[in-house]
């Protein structure tokens, strides 16, 4: 009897929890630009204080370029499709997201500290990947947003 109530209240809150379709697209790329912004701020003090200014902006567009061609926006089109071929009507909230994408997020968010916390890469490292990585998750949220001005499910 308690498995059913409990299983009741799951459903009960995911219905209350569920939005149409579109919104997902919407909240995905405004989580992924609040990221972006996290990282990017996280980097930043990095990127300045180490000089070398030129190869720096050199290296993280290049970090950029790899994140967001060939990784980033993959992501975007796989979740931009998957929730636009979905038959229901609403979606809870959070699956804006897949479950191997959630679990990708909390890897990269943990190793991110442990390289920090343990200093595992020097400081001019961490700057320059940083900002590319916040630019290319910024840029993507960015297209997640474009994709829900212009969707039309």
């Amino acid at each position: 009897m308690n498995a059913s109530l409990n299983s009741d209240m799951k459903n009960s809150f995911k219905q209350k929890s569920s939005i149409p379709n579109k919104y997902l697209i919407l909240i995905a790329g405004i989580v992924w630009m609040f990221a972006g912004t996290m990282v990017i701020e996280t980097g930043l003090p990095y990127f300045i204080n180490q000089g070398r200014y030129i190869f720096s902006v050199f290296l993280a567009a290049s970090v950029f370029s790899v994140f967001y061609f060939f990784i980033f926006s993959k992501l975007v089109e796989k979740h931009t499709t998957r929730i636009s071929k979905d038959n229901r009507k609403k979606m809870f909230v959070l699956e804006f997201f897949d479950k191997k994408s959630y679990l990708i997020m909390v890897v990269m968010i943990l190793g991110g500290i442990i390289i920090r916390k343990f200093s595992l890469l020097p400081a001019f490292d961490i700057g320059f990947f940083y900002v590319g990585i916040g630019l290319a998750l910024f840029s993507c949220g960015m297209k997640f947003v474009y994709k829900f001005t212009t969707s039309s499910f």
